[in-house]
């Protein structure tokens, strides 16, 4: 028999099949909401991150990533497009030897570093921007890949690409960010920005110069023909041939944007949403593990590699910046690309690491990468100096974290410190509380993750609390100093993120970074070593009471010379020393000029209270003790040991100076070769003699008699008068030899002439 149902029936079955069918083409649960209420937005028939997973392709296209540290300084323009060509060829040659047609794909990431700049990067932007987009990179399909705000000029090389991939909450604009503030945005500069935005089309034209130039509102507008970007001043124009459907405003007038990636791909020219590389990867139809960065920097890697060990103290750390900086400005086909610090130390100096760290720090990153290699440990301010490399890789069974320090820091010291550590943080790209940790354990560590990017960060509460979208960071987990002093083991960074590679050997990293040959081992050469024994305190201290001792013999045998020759090549070692062991400068070598210049000017012009001969000694002993100093007042334990040597240098030597002065006075200047290199003093007797003899002298009778200058009378010289040749003064002015002169004044044996 057969069932009739009830047409109500046939109606709820009809709406529930309905739902069912609703709730089986909804997302997935847990699906970045944000990200899929912009794929619905989103008129455009582009991807997101989540939807190319979904139709990723079987066989991945060849594909390389190269990152760009921004902003470009110094030569970085031309090692960046030296990098970018070794990329190119790798993929070509990679393509031709499988026989793939399709082009491969070479992501530019561009890393932002530091935002506060004083303008100069615009030519180096402009010089790579025009390189991607040109025919070099024709081979290549170029995709830039934004997962943090970029400002700056660096903007010019996400619109010379082909294709731009951003996070949903990075940003990209404000282009003048990297020009001094309070000047207008030149023509030069508009240009640009116009020729890169119509040859590779990837960025509307309005929206670019928009991005670059304040005094331009953009508007986006609405008509038959789609979306378009116009000027306000040309809205008028624009309209007398098209139906405005509807506008709003993108960029204000007065603003240079910026604009999040979610609006990037409103707008059109974000090809697709990602967060992170396992996202880009699925975005452009690439295998995730072809993203990492491995390709050399330039034509080929030249690495050295550098030891760190034991204590770190202020001669350690000069050290290893002078090794490192000869061959960072070596030629170009010699200068080292790859360095490595093969760090084994529990810190040091404070003050020492931290300068390190922050000279690291410094370094461009697109000529040189710095990795730290640690093969058994990095702690206290070592770990600092880890942080503050491009990349990290650590030995199995290895630790890098807080350690037992060599020295304990005081409150100030450490606020000093941590100071300085926002900067270095900052160039280092990590967190300031992160390197702060590795000194202080008072700073409590945590993992926070993003909501809405998903971008996870290891800092403290203090920091997470100061960042501009604090609200949207969580911690993940509890503390991760808990139980005990903050260490991470190999396993434990390499989960964090905070090692790049964990290794079982030097041989393994050299195979990671495909080193064709092992670094350079870079160790102190004789001149180095020459150098450090020469600004060492013990020998500092012997070449200055060397140069005390000099000017002492020079002022009791006056005219031989030999006190000022010893005097001037030890004073001149002491300096020459300092300077090139980076402690002395000019400040240094002014003050010791300017105080022998107040001592000399105290004892043979203006005798008198002694303020110059106080002042000018005071300069000296200032200019000898600040020469062994990096600072002029100390903020560490060990600055504070460094100026006690300093100052007992000095001490010393000027102690060893008085003794031998004593011992001279009855040693060397009674000795017969003193006696025959300087004549004796005149006795009582023969000082009475001499007394009496001028005045019994009279030269009356030559007044108004004539004569003529034997030599050239500066004022005193001899004359002839009256056939006897004479010392005589002339009373006014200079006289020649040979000029006709006439007596005019006697006094005992001074005898004074004029020009007859």
């Amino acid at each position: 028999m057969t069932c009739m149902r009830d047409p109500q029936q046939n109606a709820y079955a009809w709406l529930a099949a309905l739902v069912l069918c609703t709730i089986a083409a909804s997302p997935v649960a847990g699906q970045d909401g944000a990200e899929q209420d912009q794929a619905d937005a989103a008129p455009a028939p582009q991807q997101t991150a989540e939807e190319s997973d979904q139709k990723a392709p079987k066989a991945s296209t060849p594909a390389a990533l190269v990152r760009v540290r921004l902003p470009l300084t110094g030569s970085a323009d031309s090692s960046v497009q030296r990098t970018l060509t070794r990329s190119r060829d790798r993929l070509l040659e990679a393509a031709r030897a499988t026989g793939d047609a399709r082009r491969p794909v070479l992501v530019i990431e561009l890393v932002p570093g530091s935002s506060v700049s004083e303008g100069g990067r615009f030519e180096r932007s402009l010089a790579v921007a025009r390189f991607l987009g040109g025919r070099e990179m024709a081979g290549v399909k170029t995709v830039a890949f934004l997962p943090r705000t970029v400002e700056g000029h660096g903007v010019l090389l996400a619109m010379a690409c082909e294709e731009i991939v951003m996070a949903p909450a990075a940003e990209i604009g404000n282009a003048p960010a990297d020009d001094p503030q309070g000047e207008p945005v030149s023509e030069t500069v508009v240009a640009a920005y116009r020729e890169i935005a119509n040859s590779t089309r990837t960025v509307p034209e309005a929206l670019a110069l928009g991005m670059v130039d304040p005094g331009r509102e953009v508007l986006e507008v609405e008509t038959e023909q789609g979306l378009q970007f116009v000027f306000r001043r040309d809205l008028e124009e624009f309209t007398k041939t098209r139906e405005l459907i509807r506008q709003s405003t993108v960029i204000p007038r007065g603003s240079t944007g910026p604009i999040n990636g979610k609006d990037g791909r409103r707008f059109g020219f974000v090809k697709y949403l990602a967060r992170d590389t396992g996202g880009l990867a699925r975005s452009v139809g690439v295998a995730e593990d072809s993203l990492t960065e491995s390709g050399a920097i330039g034509d080929a890697w030249r690495p050295v590699v550098v030891d760190l060990t034991g204590p770190i103290t202020p001669r350690v750390a000069r050290r290893v910046e002078t090794l490192v900086g000869m061959e960072l400005d070596a030629d170009q086909a010699d200068r080292a690309n790859w360095v490595a610090l093969r760090i084994d130390s529990l810190g040091g100096d404070l003050v020492a690491c931290v300068d390190l760290a922050r000279w690291l720090a410094n370094l461009d990153h697109n000529s040189v990468r710095t990795v730290a290699y640690v093969p058994v440990e990095a702690r206290g301010g070592a770990a600092l100096v880890a942080l503050a490399c491009d990349e990290i890789v650590l030995q199995e069974g290895s630790a890098l974290g807080v350690g037992p320090s060599l020295e304990t820091p005081d409150e100030a010291m450490l606020a000093n410190a941590e100071a300085v550590l926002t900067e270095v943080a900052l160039n280092a790209r990590r967190t300031w509380s992160l390197m702060a940790a590795m000194i202080n354990p008072a700073i409590d560590l945590s993992v926070y993750r993003q909501a809405q990017t998903g971008e996870t960060r290891i800092m403290s509460r203090d920091e997470a609390a100061s960042l501009p979208d604090a609200a949207a960071w969580a911690a993940v987990g509890p503390a991760l100093a808990d139980d005990g002093p903050l260490v991470f083991t190999p396993d434990a960074a390499d989960r964090l993120g905070l090692a790049d590679h964990v290794v079982a050997s030097f041989d393994e990293l050299q195979e990671r970074y495909l080193l064709g040959e092992p670094p350079k081992q870079l160790k102190p050469n004789l001149a180095l070593e020459f150098v450090e024994a020469l600004a060492a305190p013990e020998l500092g201290a012997v070449l200055i009471m060397v140069g005390i001792m000099g000017v002492y013999f020079e002022l009791r045998m006056p005219g031989v010379g030999v006190g000022g020759f010893v005097a001037s090549v030890a004073f001149l070692l002491f300096f020459w020393s300092n300077f090139l062991n980076g402690t002395a400068g000019w400040l240094e070598v002014l003050l010791f000029v300017a105080g022998i210049g107040f001592l000399l000017l105290e004892i043979f012009v203006l005798p008198g209270f002694g303020i110059f001969g106080l002042g000018g000694a005071a300069m000296i002993v200032a200019s000898l003790v600040l020469a062994s100093l990096t600072f002029v007042v100390p903020a560490s334990d060990g600055e504070l040991q460094q100026l006690v040597r300093s100052i007992g240098s000095v001490a010393l030597a000027t102690i060893a100076f008085v003794v031998i002065g004593f011992a001279s006075r009855r040693l060397i200047f009674s000795s017969p070769m003193y006696k025959e290199m300087v004549l004796d003093a005149a006795t009582p007797e023969e000082k009475e003699i001499q007394e009496r003899r001028e005045t019994l002298a009279d030269y009356s009778h030559l007044l108004g008699q004539t004569g003529s200058a034997a030599t050239d009378l500066r004022p005193a010289g001899k004359a002839d008068i009256d056939g006897e040749l004479l010392d005589v003064i002339a009373e006014a002015d200079i006289i020649d030899k040979g000029t006709p002169i006439v007596v005019v004044d006697t006094q005992a044996t001074r005898v004074v002439v004029r020009r007859a």
